[in-house]
């Protein structure tokens, strides 16, 4: 079975300077904002790329970049070790938080009024990473620091997606770990401890029992998470995909994106500038026949970040050829005879056609 082909409807470099890379992606109620090796935030129009404005310089060293659960705001944090909150119609931040030791932030996620975000190590030994989490409503200093659970740059937090006091850390030391952070006592908070033998890339919830990881060299697994019931020794379940470039035809992993009951995995192959969706069974197999590509992606760049956007049923892509760029399923999207569309100073304008309903498989 042939796979799905997206179109690319329009392209847009935001008006950023020439050979900026752009990091990641996030959709607030109205707009959607990405941020870049600039260092700054920028806030464009969903439907046509368009750049709305920009926050200069939101931090020395920008790293991340997260929506808030209600939708009606950003979080941020960079290197100079600062967690910055925006509302998407303002251009200075309204809340900030700052680690206790000023190391860099590498990672962040957000759940309610809860912030959590993991450090950068500076090579200084056990203590020398955290993993932080805020209460916003009292944002003074970290709720819990969990500072010896991982000894190199944690890559990736997250939380449960239905206990939120459940969080999830990553970090390049190969471990995934998984905190109450109900509990200060790290030993008694770390519930559970995954070793990936692999620097971790990406990780994450899959749903309420099971989280995968995604290494540097692209090694992929779905591991089960342990119960208050089981024993000390239990020997839980992990479905190994191994290295999974040559099975997806791909040079990196992008993510595994949830969707309920199972998952898809975004994968870039530079050599043939391809982005490729793959949906996961439920079982944890790949269903090729469900294979949505992204013809021309970024080129021969790769692909930072890719962003589903269901209100307007489209995806937005981001890479390190400073590019966004907006895709439809083919049979949705604009006519042929209609090219896509090139924003920021090259505008081709064209009348809004009925957008349908997007559906990654």
């Amino acid at each position: 079975m042939s796979p799905t082909i997206a179109k690319q409807l329009a392209s847009s470099g935001l008006s950023l300077p020439a050979d900026t890379y752009i990091y990641s992606l996030a959709r607030t109620t109205s707009l959607c904002a990405a941020i870049s090796s600039d260092d700054s935030l920028r806030y464009f129009d969903p439907t046509n790329l368009s750049l709305v404005h920009t926050v200069s310089k939101a931090h020395q060293g920008i790293t991340c970049l997260k929506a808030t659960s209600d939708g009606k705001g950003l979080v941020t944090a960079g290197r100079d070790g600062t967690v910055r909150c925006w509302d998407e119609r303002g251009k200075s931040a309204g809340l900030q938080m700052t680690d206790p030791r000023g190391a860099g932030i590498s990672a962040l996620a957000c759940r309610d009024t809860l912030i959590a975000a993991g450090t950068e190590s500076t090579k200084e030994g056990l203590g020398d990473v955290s993993v932080l989490l805020w209460d916003t409503r009292n944002a003074s200093k970290p709720l819990q620091a969990y500072v010896e659970s991982h000894n190199d740059t944690v890559t990736q937090v997250a939380f449960h997606p239905t206990q939120q006091q459940t969080l999830l850390s990553g970090a390049t030391d190969g471990l995934v770990s998984i905190f109450d952070t109900t509990i200060s006592d790290e030993d008694d908070a770390l519930v559970q401890v995954l070793n990936h033998y692999g620097a971790v890339h990406c990780a994450g919830f899959l749903n309420a029992e099971e989280v995968y990881a995604v290494s540097t060299d692209e090694q992929l697994s779905v591991y089960t998470l342990s119960k208050p019931t089981d024993a000390e020794d239990a020997t839980l379940p992990v479905t190994a995909f191994g290295d999974v470039r040559e099975q997806l035809k791909s040079s990196y992993v992008v993510d595994l994106f949830p969707n309920s009951p199972s998952a898809y995995i975004a994968t870039g192959d530079t050599s043939s500038s391809r982005l490729t969706l793959v949906p996961l069974n439920p079982s944890w197999s790949f269903d090729m026949s469900g294979t949505m590509d992204f013809p021309g992606a970024h080129g021969d760049e790769i692909v930072r970040d890719f962003l589903i956007d269901n209100h307007n049923q489209r995806v937005i892509t981001c890479g390190e050829d400073g590019q966004v760029r907006l895709w439809a399923q083919e049979a949705q999207s604009q006519p042929a005879e209609a090219d896509a569309m090139e924003v920021d100073g090259r505008k081709k304008k064209r009348k809004d056609k009925k957008k349908d309903r997007f559906k990654p498989y």
